[in-house]
């Protein structure tokens, strides 16, 4: 096979942005993308193939926008990368020559050492199209349903799952389901939905083992309890896939991701890692983070792409603030940034403001839902550094507008004079909008707190 100029390893999100996006910046370079799967799942649609998805070809990601844009898609399997001749090798015996090279090899699901998860009926997540759809099929089956872990993944299948009809339980070691994303608080709501939907959530509980012969048929807790399971579903986490970095001899980050610049290359300028597989700053403390979220994929991608050839833009670090957003039953939460535990655990000098207000003016409005709202702001800095918000599906917007606001280093100031547009069917008030609301309340703090230390 002939050269490339770009080739891209990995067909989800990351990769998959990335060939698009330098197609259409590049449209006189030659983009390669490989991958191994036929068909490649949208990774965050997965929780929702039990029940909303009727079908697991329903979520493919579709190959018909990178052929269009001219985008060479090989089903093969790197073997090597020679990087002093910059040559890939694949399964296949293909050789191509490349002129930049873009890692988005992902994830790997993290295996708990459990006896006997290895039974039939046992999952992981593991992102591919047949054993995806061996998962959705054995839970359609099932009457019991156990889910080891209650993060995003886990407490969305639970949501999803248990409008089935099934019985669902979710196991979590720590104190609250979404304990590492959210404050305790919203931990607290999206408990309160799964439980009123009818799922059983056991915090702070450890699994022991699996128990079965052959094919699982409970899951047994470190105090003693089993639980009834026809289908076990492990969702603890993912570590980044750097297989073939490390065979590559690229720079690994102290959290185990490839280490990246803001430009998203690695130690070797000719390649780069994007999404999963990529480590990068933080956002506030400058320490190594690892935020796997289609929404961070996608964004390395963009700057990757942008930055393949030359850089496009002068030095301006784009580090992923971690905006997050699930909807549990008939609530949706979101997170950005930092939470109070987080802040808290980073020693950060943080000030924090809270409101409430109905989406609707007057609240007498038909579909009227209360929306709360927690904002942190940095002390010193008066700089916004974190907000989670609860309420109806609008506030998606709520937490989109922070995180740009957080990025862009908006102070406490410039929120509480936001210029906001509102409407009675749409928005919460004018004059009580959570925003302002939540802005004020920490600037009251803040006059508080100088005025005593004078």
């Amino acid at each position: 096979m002939k050269g490339a100029d770009v080739v891209v390893i990995g067909g989800g999100p990351a990769g998959y942005t990335t060939a698009l996006i330098a197609s259409h910046l590049y449209p006189d370079k030659k983009i390669v993308l490989i991958r191994r799967e036929e068909k490649v799942l949208i990774p965050c649609a997965i929780p929702y193939l039990f029940s909303s998805i009727k079908s697991i070809d329903q979520n493919i990601l579709p190959d018909k926008p990178l052929i269009e844009a001219g985008v060479e898609i090989l089903i093969d399997e790197v073997k090597s990368v020679n990087t002093s001749n910059r040559i890939v090798k694949t399964a296949g015996g293909k050789e191509i020559e490349y002129a930049r090279l873009v890692l988005a090899t992902g994830s790997y699901p993290v295996r708990l050492k459990l006896r006997n998860d290895d039974l039939e009926n046992v999952f992981y997540i593991v992102k591919r199209y047949e054993y995806i759809k061996s998962m959705v099929d054995a839970v359609r089956e099932a009457d019991n349903v156990v889910i080891v872990g209650g993060g995003f993944t886990g407490v969305e299948m639970a949501d999803d799952i248990v409008k089935l009809g099934k019985d669902v339980t979710v196991v979590e070691a720590l104190p609250h389901c979404l304990a590492k994303d959210f404050d305790s608080e919203f931990c607290s709501i999206v408990e309160a939905e799964l439980r009123k939907e009818g799922v059983k959530v056991l915090t702070g509980s450890l699994v022991s083992e699996i128990e079965g012969n052959k094919k699982v048929e409970g899951v047994k807790l470190s105090n003693g309890t089993t639980i009834p399971a026809d289908v076990v579903i492990i969702s603890v986490g993912v570590r980044p896939n750097t297989d073939l970095a490390k065979a590559m001899g690229l720079r690994i980050g102290t959290l185990g991701g490839i280490e990246t610049d803001w430009c998203r290359r690695t130690s070797d300028p000719s390649v780069f890692a994007v999404g999963d597989c990529a480590e990068r700053p933080d956002f506030i403390t400058g320490k190594p983070s690892l935020a796997r979220l289609a929404s961070v994929a996608t964004n390395d991608a963009r700057l990757a792409a942008l930055n393949l050839f030359s850089i496009k833009a002068p030095y301006r670090p784009s580090f992923p603030v971690g905006a997050f957003i699930t909807k549990i039953g008939s609530v949706t939460l979101g997170c950005v940034g930092f939470t109070e535990n987080k802040a808290k655990n980073e020693k950060i000098d943080y000030v924090v403001g809270v409101a409430e207000a109905v989406n609707r003016h007057p609240p007498v409005l038909e579909g009227a839902k209360v929306i709360k709202l927690k904002i942190l702001v940095s002390r010193f800095s008066r700089e916004i550094i974190g907000a989670q918000v609860a309420g109806p599906p609008t506030v998606g917007e709520f937490l989109n507008l922070l995180s740009v606001l957080i990025q862009h280093k908006t102070k406490l100031e410039d929120l509480i004079t936001l210029q906001i547009a509102t409407h009675p069917w749409l928005t919460p008030s004018p004059v009580a909008h959570p925003l302002h609301k939540a802005a004020l309340s920490i600037y009251q703090k803040l006059q508080y707190f100088s005025d005593n230390i004078k």
